[in-house]
């Protein structure tokens, strides 16, 4: 299952760096990315940012093992075919209920996020990354998704940039792919067939990470068995405090530190202006690696950033 060796490799706490991305050079010239209405766009020509391409899946020619799954080759694996009848159950899914370009995080705390997502995501040599920025953001934080490809090919990853089509996407469009990364900043995705794909794509153990404040408020119960959090709602009122588009109120959210998706960031509380869906844990088998409450109270917390693979119960 992706993710499983990388963790395994790791101690309870002390991950130390590996696993993680060595930092190479920044990419900041996204001028020539569209970043407009193209909702009818498939794959944007992004070749002046970012050297990526989807990769052809072929029909694996590894043994069947006894329980008439194939064992992936990590060195040989050509990503998803969305022909294959394999399903090895959802893979490993992180889920960040945040938009990361907002102005209470810090970007360097941003960028190392999503390069550790990256990495627990999937155990493939140079995986192929793909990052959807969903039609529905109403115009709010677009360039979050532009900033996460940047980000990910600053330090060597593979990544093609998607603005979801209008009836979004299908598991076609997800070929070839090792991770997949669906961004919605601040609204809830609002295409079923996209989140029918990305679980397709989960069920046959491919990373899925899912990011936006919004993410979980679906009816669609995919969504649901890839996130592993039952939705209460939208998070712009938590415990009678109003907190939504930066103005008033904050959440205060505090990073677990040493843990599979924090190694390497510093930073151990930030405040966050904007609303962030309530939800509560549905397994046991779903690490939280940040959790937040109101800024300045003792109310409950509730989960921010989670991981969850299906290879262990609990990462703790």
């Amino acid at each position: 299952m992706m993710g499983l060796w990388w963790v395994l490799a790791c101690s309870e706490y002390n991950l130390g760096t590996e696993g993680t991305k060595a930092t190479g050079n920044d990419v900041s010239d996204t001028a020539e990315i569209p970043v407009g209405d193209t909702s009818d766009t498939e794959y944007l020509d992004t070749s002046s940012s970012f050297d990526s391409a989807i990769i052809e899946a072929e029909p694996s020619t590894e043994p069947v093992e006894d329980d008439g799954l194939v064992e992936p080759n990590l060195e040989t694996d050509v990503g998803y075919d969305p022909e294959s009848v394999l399903v090895g159950g959802v893979g490993n899914v992180v889920t960040i209920l945040m938009a990361l370009s907002d102005q209470w995080i810090p970007e360097d705390t941003a960028r190392q996020l999503i390069i550790n997502s990256v990495d627990f995501a999937t155990d493939v040599p140079d995986p192929a990354v793909l990052v959807i920025r969903d039609d529905n953001t109403n115009g709010e934080d677009e360039q979050d998704p532009i900033n996460i490809s940047s980000w990910l090919q600053s330090v060597g990853f593979s990544v093609t940039f998607m603005q979801e089509p209008t009836n979004g996407i299908s598991a076609s469009d997800l070929t070839g792919f090792h991770v997949v990364i669906f961004s919605n900043p601040g609204y809830p995705p609002d295409d079923n067939s996209t989140i029918d794909a990305l679980y397709d794509f989960s069920n046959q153990g491919y990373g899925v990470i899912l990011q936006g404040d919004d993410m979980t408020q679906t009816d669609n119960p995919n969504m649901e068995a890839m996130t592993k959090l039952i939705p209460l709602d939208n998070g712009g009122s938590y415990y009678g405090v109003n907190i939504d588009n930066n103005n008033g109120a904050a959440y205060s959210v505090r990073l677990v530190p040493y843990n599979v998706l924090n190694t390497d960031i510093s930073l151990v509380e930030f405040p966050y202006g904007n609303d962030i869906d309530t939800t509560e844990l549905s397994s046991t088998g779903v690490y939280v690696a940040a959790w937040a409450t109101v800024e300045g109270t003792q109310y409950p917390e509730k989960p921010v950033i989670t991981a969850y693979s299906p290879s262990q119960t609990v990462f703790q």
